[in-house]
């Protein structure tokens, strides 16, 4: 079995694939599969994968179903000891698995989170969103690790709850992710939230590694989910949904720090989906997020921690002041 599965999904991309196929064949650790699953593409991506040829590369192609249905197609067939996933249109520099390994071997995480670079569209690169939440870690961490059993886990697990569930800054254990049952929610769209709570919450061992593993790429005319104003954004209630009810049921939930942090980073997606909202469906949706939010458990509107740790649930408590005036003030 290869150290490390790597899993890209592909839509449609074109030529634009192989952004993400070159940087991880060329990778300079060389004990990895890797699994390109093309969720339904038409015939420009498909003769692109056609023509890929390398012996450590599999294409696995689906009638389309989604991302979250591609990414759990591709982790139910991953054979790799960890598994990590790439988006078909970023990269990974050629050190990426090499770090990756040597932490591995180091901590015997079951995750390892990883900081990231982000190339903005007019190709200036930096850190990425999240540094500064990687870079408190490392400052209450010197070690670089959390173990469940360790007095600071709960802390550390609600700082890594802040860093962007972005799918490319994890690596994780295949065989944690089958125990814990941790997956993709199919069929909807912003599933990187569900995937990275349950991850951090269940994981008995999280180690974040000090070097970028990944590049992400914003780019202009390019149909990115993200980007898009129109309804495929109230994707968004549902998953926080999924995502609170699932970590209600945790032993997690009971840290009421914790508990907070995974609220908040809920809130702050749905924020931003409402941001960006075209307007005629902002009052549509505002309502169906005060349907979903008056539906939580009232541990989790538990005002027993500092909310300034958490900058996103004053604006939240404005947002949806009929619900929260009454339940968090």
């Amino acid at each position: 079995m290869p150290k490390i599965t790597c899993i890209t999904t592909t839509y449609n991309e074109g030529l634009l694939l192989l952004t993400a196929v070159r940087s991880v064949l060329g990778q300079s650790f060389r004990d990895f599969e890797y699994l390109v699953v093309d969720d339904g593409s038409s015939a420009e991506t498909l003769d692109i994968l056609s023509c890929l040829d390398d012996p450590r590369l599999t294409v696995i192609r689906q009638a389309h179903a989604g991302l979250s249905a591609a990414r759990n197609a591709g982790i139910a067939l991953a054979t790799g000891d960890y598994i990590c996933l790439l988006d078909a249109d970023d990269l990974r520099p050629n050190w990426s698995f090499a770090a990756i390994a040597k932490a591995i071997d180091a901590t015997d995480a079951d995750l390892l989170l990883c900081p990231g670079m982000l190339c903005d569209q007019r190709g200036q690169i930096g850190d990425f969103y999240d540094a500064p939440i990687f870079a408190q870690i490392a400052q209450e961490l010197p070690e670089g690790v959390s173990q469940r059993q360790g007095a600071p886990h709960g802390r550390i697990c609600a700082l890594a709850q802040q860093l962007e569930p972005q799918s490319a800054n994890k690596v994780v254990r295949r065989s944690f992710l089958k125990g814990a049952g941790v997956h993709f929610p199919a069929p909807y769209f912003f599933e990187d939230i569900f995937f990275h709570t349950l991850a951090i919450a269940q994981a008995d061992r999280i180690a974040f590694l000090d070097c970028p593993t990944f590049t992400y790429f914003r780019r202009y005319q390019r149909a990115q989910i993200t980007a898009t104003q129109g309804e495929l954004r109230f994707d968004i209630i549902p998953v926080v949904q999924l995502t609170l009810d699932a970590f209600a049921r945790l032993s997690a939930f009971k840290d009421t720090a914790y508990r907070t942090a995974v609220l908040a980073s809920c809130l702050k997606l749905i924020d931003w989906a409402e941001d960006g909202l075209a307007h005629p469906l902002r009052a549509a949706f505002r309502q169906n997020a005060k349907e979903m939010l008056a539906e939580l458990k009232p541990e989790f509107c538990d005002n027993q921690c500092d909310y300034l740790f958490y900058p996103i649930l004053p604006r939240a408590r404005n947002r949806f002041s009929n619900l929260f005036a009454a339940r968090v003030e």
